[in-house]
């Protein structure tokens, strides 16, 4: 009798980071420790239907101009939550054969962006009463959407970069009154980045009002609030993981090669061979080259953004340390590029290990859950 548990990677989804998912995806599926665990990769297409097939765990299934879905078998995840498995039926049978259904145990999001990483598959997670690896919806929601990270870094008494919010239609109805309390409150230069979105997807560095009009253009596109940033001068950026537990740990901390500058999308995912390697292509020095007080005061902070934000598994904070000394929490992500594996393994934690430890973390978390009283017998209906 097999006694392994199932576990589904989720990857791809309806989202501009689709492809840096399908990276951490297949990445995950090749490092999970198959001795211990029935894996099943579950891809989620940019229209938002999901699919199973053995065609999945081949990277070079997705290399295709036109992705031969027809190969794969097309399931629909159900949210019942009596069994506390993720149930995933095949939508479309021959007459006479009963459809193909497998039950998870266990789901490790490797979603990156909307509606993979920002609680709504999470959501679903939680009705289908299934444990899953990383942040519940309230920590991703709020991970996901900058402007609530920063309330939530205010409320912890956590170092944040000074900003303004930009809503769409405030900058359609009044464009020059905008720009102008822009630069009334931020001085040149200053970032522009959509609210809601990663992996430097529409971010923008402005110097004059010219270049801060088109960058607000851009990032509105992609959703319907933007986040005008403070830029720093000569500013390095570190960046630190953290894994959940009690307590939750610290990784070693890495510099990106290029952190005085913006990182676009190119850059930090077309590295590596064929593209296959995601953010452990980009180039980096680990550990980064800050004296020990520093570190230390670094990893101190991730671990307290990690507990403010309320998140699990694995995330990644980024900081920004400027030409003074003065340090700032930039942002925090709650499903990082590759789960920032590479952080883990200079500290002697396999990949394999690290991702065990986070289906370990989502059973954990999952008892805790059940702990929970989420119904109330009141008897109204029946006149009681």
């Amino acid at each position: 009798m097999n006694t392994k548990l199932r576990i589904g990677i989720v990857f791809g989804g309806r989202s501009v980071e689709h492809e840096v998912s399908v990276i951490t995806g297949y990445q995950a599926l090749e490092s999970i420790d198959r001795s211990c665990y029935d894996v099943t990769p579950v891809y989620i297409a940019r229209d938002n239907v999901w699919f199973i097939g053995e065609e999945l765990a081949n990277i070079e299934f997705f290399r295709q101009e036109q992705l031969s879905l027809s190969r794969l078998t097309r399931v629909l995840p159900s949210p019942d939550a009596a069994r506390g498995k993720l149930r995933l039926m095949e939508a479309a049978t021959r007459a006479l054969r009963r459809p193909r259904t497998v039950e998870l145990d266990c789901v490790i999001p490797a979603t990156h962006g909307t509606f993979g990483e920002d609680g709504s598959l999470q959501g679903l997670l939680d009705m289908a009463g299934v444990p899953y690896a990383g942040s519940d919806v309230r920590a991703s929601a709020v991970g996901m959407d900058k402007l609530l990270t920063k309330a939530v870094l205010a409320g912890a008494g956590l170092p944040y970069l000074p900003s303004e919010a930009v809503h769409r239609d405030e900058f359609q109805n009044d464009r020059a009154g905008v720009i102008a309390r822009l630069e009334d409150k931020l001085s040149y230069p200053v970032f522009v980045k959509p609210a809601t979105l990663g992996s430097s997807v529409a971010v923008s560095r402005c110097s004059t009002r010219g270049e801060l009009e088109e960058a607000l253009d851009l990032a509105l596109r992609f959703g319907k609030r933007a986040l005008v940033e403070r830029g720093l001068e000569g500013a390095t950026e570190i960046n630190c993981a953290v894994l959940d537990g009690d307590p939750p740990t610290p990784s070693v901390l890495e510099q990106p090669a290029r952190s005085d500058e913006l990182l676009t999308f190119d850059q930090k995912y077309r590295g590596g061979k064929k593209g296959a390697k995601g953010m452990a292509a980009q180039q980096r020095l680990i550990p980064a080259p800050i004296d020990p007080e520093m570190s230390e005061r670094i990893q101190s902070l991730a671990v307290q953004t990690f507990q403010a934000v309320g998140a699990g598994g694995v995330a990644r904070i980024d900081f920004l340390i400027c030409a003074e000394g003065e340090l700032f929490v930039n942002e925090i992500n709650n499903i990082p590029g590759s789960f920032s594996y590479y952080l883990w393994e200079y500290r002697g934690r396999s990949f394999m290990e690290l991702l065990t430890r986070m289906v370990e973390r989502a059973f954990e978390i999952h008892r805790r859950r059940n702990r929970i009283t989420y119904t109330f017998e009141a008897n109204l209906l029946a006149g009681g």
